[in-house]
């Protein structure tokens, strides 16, 4: 597990809109404020401030079109998820 993604755990909330962002973008990869917004229900003004707390706490980064991008790899979610998850079963 990559020490962003221990990081990221540790200060978000899972049920924080911080936190579904960042895993949105992570799988997705990079994505509009609109484009997040649009496709998980999240309203334009909650994602906005949610990116820029994001932004600050260097969990994502600004691509020069205006996207955003995660800096956490959605391969080290999947391995936590099975790891902790999954496998308890």
């Amino acid at each position: 597990m990559s020490k962003i993604w221990e990081k990221a755990l540790k200060e978000l909330s899972p049920k924080s809109s911080q936190f579904k962002v960042l895993i949105y973008l992570a799988f997705e990869g990079s994505a509009s404020p609109t484009q997040i917004a649009e496709e998980t229900g999240i309203s334009p003004g909650t994602v906005r401030p949610a990116l820029r707390a994001l932004l600050s706490k260097k969990f994502v980064t600004q691509e020069r079109d205006r996207s955003y991008k995660s800096k956490v790899p959605f391969t080290d979610i999947v391995s936590d998820l099975f790891t902790n998850v999954i496998r308890r079963d």
